[in-house]
């Protein structure tokens, strides 16, 4: 699952791909910083959101890395965690 930016800049369109919509939204800020102009995020499920709706983009808070690697040690011991 990713998501795409894609830009325009001097030289052309760019497009680059981050894991979550938090990384997107950081390069995103990025290229516009550097110049580049009709910036979109296109989210895993094919959703194009333009630089005036990046406020609209979902977001899905991450777990707690804690509670992973006790969900992790859980399914591996059966539901029997110690």
């Amino acid at each position: 699952m990713s998501f795409s930016i894609k830009a325009m800049c001097k030289h052309g369109e760019l497009v680059h791909r981050r894991k979550t919509a938090e990384a997107a939204l950081k390069k995103a800020r990025e290229m516009s910083r550097n110049g580049c102009y009709n910036i979109y995020i296109t989210t895993p499920e094919g959703r194009d959101y333009h630089s005036s709706e990046f406020a609209d983009l979902p977001r899905v808070a991450e777990r707690p890395i804690q509670k992973t690697i006790l969900r992790v040690f859980r399914d591996r011991n059966h539901g029997n965690a110690k």
